[in-house]
């Protein structure tokens, strides 16, 4: 569905975050590996989200969604995977690499016979990685991208991986190596980009008692003889922390509108000292004098005032930050460099192509610069001083991120945003143009 965004009155100054879907991600499917019975509360349900409930239902789990009062979601986890090996299992990913990635290692464990497939971008996105070292574990793998048959249980013993490749193919091998019969180690090779979010997954494990350590590059664990079981077995229930990723596009977003408004926004539902790599975001946003501040009393982030700073930062770790950075760094006084952002190529889109055409819509210069294997995004920032005045057209590339980026874009120019499938934000942040109009943002079919 194409919309037209247009600005309007906000309906209010605060902004709730959604729940991380990273965190549900795993929640999910370490409850159903190690947990047991156990609930997860969160306040969104997106599309990916699903995929991983579908997904691990069958696979032989049993994962249920309800929705109770207002907002919230309680999603349930009976009994954990095993009760009975399947002979053979479908499972579809939708579009969701992070279901797909994390699956794959642990399919094997509970199924003869198990194949993956996807839709959308999925099936163009790389497994290779993943795929050969699950194959060096003794598993019948047919292919290096989806669809995949994948057989035999992996072997315990020692495995190695790459750091430079997706963080998604370690976080799969980790959720996997503690179910084998035996010790097993998973060495990773140089530096480990996105390394937060390999941690996210050690520290869920850790919650649900899985038997598994890091030391020196080098994750440990003596296999399923040494699980004792779930501490968060205590408690049940637990609720995912707010999603940094996400509240970075409504901060960019609020930033913006505080501009043209001329009042503070705030969000809610941050964990200032969350794991989460995209926390980030409000060093940045400050480094481009966006006047950025966080109230202990009210837990909440204040946001006034428009970027004027351009900023060089090394994006390895955060590059799902990269569209609405781009975004604020568009309207920056100079150039602003974006470094390490060769991944982004393989997202649900070619973000590196994408932001640079939304970008050259509204008459911003993007410069691609590659080296050794990297690549470096340069964006020479207009400053707020000349507004386009005619609507633009943007397309979204069917990205959530790209949607939810050029959405800012209605705060920053004086005409509209004609945003080609605008519902792409249903991926990771169903609701996400309600949330904008509480901001100001208008929408309607173009």
């Amino acid at each position: 569905m194409n919309l037209k965004l247009t600005k309007d009155a906000p309906s209010s100054d605060t902004v709730r975050a959604i729940s991380s879907k990273s965190y549900v991600h795993r929640l999910m499917i370490a409850a159903s590996l190690y947990g047991g019975e156990a609930s997860i509360i969160t306040n969104i349900l997106s599309s990916d989200m699903k995929a991983t409930a579908n997904v691990i239902n069958a696979l032989g789990g049993s994962v249920h969604i309800r929705e109770e009062d207002g907002d919230r979601i309680r999603i349930d986890i009976g009994a954990p995977l095993g009760t009975k090996r399947l002979p053979e299992a479908v499972l579809d990913c939708k579009e969701s690499g992070s279901t797909a990635r994390f699956i794959l290692p642990v399919a094997p464990v509970f199924a003869d016979t198990a194949t993956l497939c996807g839709s959308g971008r999925l099936p163009d996105r790389p497994m290779g990685p993943l795929c050969d070292v699950l194959r060096k574990g003794g598993c019948n793998v047919s292919a290096d991208k989806l669809p995949i048959t994948i057989s035999r249980i992996p072997a315990a013993g020692d495995y190695e991986i790459a750091g430079n490749v997706s963080s998604q193919f370690i976080s799969g091998l980790l959720f996997a190596l503690p179910l084998l019969e035996g010790e097993s180690r998973l060495r990773i090779k140089g530096g480990l980009q996105s390394a937060a979010y390999a941690d996210m997954t050690l520290e869920v494990l850790k919650r649900f008692g899985a038997p598994i350590g890091y030391e020196n590059g080098v994750y440990t664990t003596p296999g399923l003889a040494g699980y004792k079981g779930a501490d968060i077995a205590k408690k049940r229930v637990t609720a995912a922390e707010g999603d940094w990723s996400n509240a970075a596009y409504i901060m960019a977003m609020a930033a913006f509108a505080s501009k043209v408004y001329s009042r503070r926004f705030y969000i809610t539902g941050l964990d200032p000292d969350s794991i989460q790599p995209d926390r980030a975001v409000t060093g940045i946003l400050a480094q481009m004098g966006i006047d950025i501040s966080y109230d202990k009393k009210s837990k909440a982030y204040g946001i006034m005032g428009g970027p004027q700073d351009p900023v060089d930062t090394d994006c390895s770790q955060i590059p799902d930050l990269v569209p609405a950075l781009c975004i604020l760094a568009a309207y920056c006084r100079g150039k602003s460099i974006f470094r390490n952002v060769e991944r982004l190529r393989m997202k649900e889109c070619d973000r590196l192509e994408a932001v640079s055409a939304m970008l050259s819509a509204v008459s911003v210069k993007v410069d691609i610069i590659s080296q050794d294997g990297s690549e470096d995004m340069v964006v020479h920032g207009k400053g707020m001083a000349d507004p386009v005045k005619e609507d633009i057209v943007i397309d979204s590339f069917n990205d959530h991120r790209i949607a939810m980026a050029a959405s800012a874009l209605v705060f920053a120019e004086d005409g509209g945003v004609i945003l080609k499938d605008a519902m792409a934000v249903d991926k990771s942040y169903p609701g996400f143009y309600d949330v904008a109009a509480i901001l100001g943002l208008s929408n309607c079919r173009a």
